[in-house]
């Protein structure tokens, strides 16, 4: 049986999800992530990782919004984009699962 505040918390873990993809990859962008005259600067293992961990971020956000802009292009069809907005929404509920419990461990809502 489905209860109405699994389907609540579903949703707002969604709805962090996302919110934190869009403000990850506002704040990437504007500090000039992945730009042309970054492009040589390696860093090592260090940059590496922090650009994993910002693509694991931004995914749900980049997946909407060029699947959509793609869609509306005509390169890729409805079907193709809905299974493309299901894989955001799933990925976006997962980030927004790991950013709820970084909240809650950091003891900002025990207050």
């Amino acid at each position: 049986m489905i209860y109405s505040l699994d389907l609540l918390a579903a949703t707002f873990a969604m709805m962090t999800g996302f919110a934190a993809s869009w403000i990850v990859f506002e704040i990437a962008r504007s500090l000039g992530w992945r730009e042309e005259r970054l492009a040589e600067l390696n860093g090592g293992v260090l940059r590496r990782g922090f650009d994993l961990v910002l693509a694991a971020l931004v995914g749900p956000r980049v997946l909407l919004v060029n699947g959509f802009a793609n869609w509306r292009g005509g390169a890729v069809s409805l079907p193709l984009y809905t299974v493309l907005a299901l894989i955001a929404v799933g990925w976006s509920m997962c980030s927004g699962v790991v950013v709820l419990q970084a909240a809650f461990a950091s003891g900002y809502f025990l207050a």
